[in-house]
């Protein structure tokens, strides 16, 4: 007898055994309420499906209520076992959830394909290949605005999407508006040079101003802006130095764009030095 009094106070003290009897008697005593209810009633009316929502809602919380208070301790040491799990698996996977964040953001928005030319922070180039971890450019010279590629090639995580501008510069892969300046003294007459440099100008983009026109047309509908134009533009600003200096801008063909710049600015400087020599 002592035997199977301390068997069933061990089984009564049991926390599976009492859970197993908590969810059955709970179970049990909504069942006999629910048909007490119901009774032979075989159409509920509002007022009978009140109450038979009433008692299996306070089932569900006195069973949870019980439940808690019983597995308390225990639900604590999971949680804190679980959550710190959770924050190793977050700091060892952080750049690697960064990375599909940015694929993901990069095929939702449309920012590029292979074979654009893009700008993300430092990293200028063409992109050659993408997957969901990074994407490989291989290397443009936008920096010295000479446009053509360096040899190397840039692999950028698909993370800096998420933290850098990604600018897309597709439209200069076969045009673009090249800026360059000159300097010189105010030994000659800045109008004149203006519009010998005008003159040059005219002469070496006439061969491919009418195409300019169109891909201008169609950048500016592509983007919705208002573009400056096709037509060369020079400002005529002074320097700390108290020089000119001539902000020239041409649109032209990216692969003609330093060629151009040095002619004009040979022609320029031949200018320059026949008026002084006069």
């Amino acid at each position: 007898m002592e035997q199977f009094l301390q068997q069933f106070s061990l089984l009564i003290t049991n926390k599976i055994f009492i859970t197993i009897a908590i969810v059955v008697v709970l179970q049990l005593l909504s069942k006999y309420i629910v048909v007490f209810i119901k009774r032979d009633n075989d159409i509920l009316n509002e007022q009978h499906r009140t109450w038979i929502s009433r008692t299996k809602n306070i089932k569900a919380m006195v069973m949870a209520i019980f439940l808690l208070s019983l597995w308390w301790g225990e639900l604590q040491t999971f949680a804190l076992s679980i959550a710190a799990v959770a924050v190793a698996i977050v700091i060892a996977s952080k750049e690697l959830i960064l990375c599909l964040s940015g694929s993901i953001l990069r095929a939702t928005s449309n920012a590029f394909v292979i074979g654009d030319w893009i700008k993300v922070g430092d990293n200028h180039g063409e992109v050659i290949e993408h997957n969901i971890l990074s994407t490989l450019i291989q290397e443009v010279d936008f920096a010295n605005n000479t446009y053509n590629y360096t040899g190397r090639t840039a692999i950028i995580p698909n993370s800096q999407f998420l933290t850098e501008t990604v600018k897309n510069m597709n439209f200069m892969k076969r045009y673009v508006y090249h800026t360059f300046s000159i300097h010189c003294d105010t030994k000659i007459n800045m109008f004149d040079a203006r519009d010998y440099i005008f003159q040059r100008m005219d002469e070496y983009t006439k061969e491919f101003l009418e195409i300019g026109q169109r891909y201008n047309s169609v950048i500016e509908k592509r983007l919705g802006v208002d573009l400056p134009g096709e037509e060369p533009y020079i400002r005529i600003t002074t320097t700390d130095l108290g020089h000119f200096k001539f902000t020239i801008i041409l649109f032209c063909p990216t692969e003609q764009a330093v060629s151009l710049e040095q002619r004009i600015t040979q022609d320029f400087m031949q200018f320059r030095y026949e008026r002084l020599d006069s």
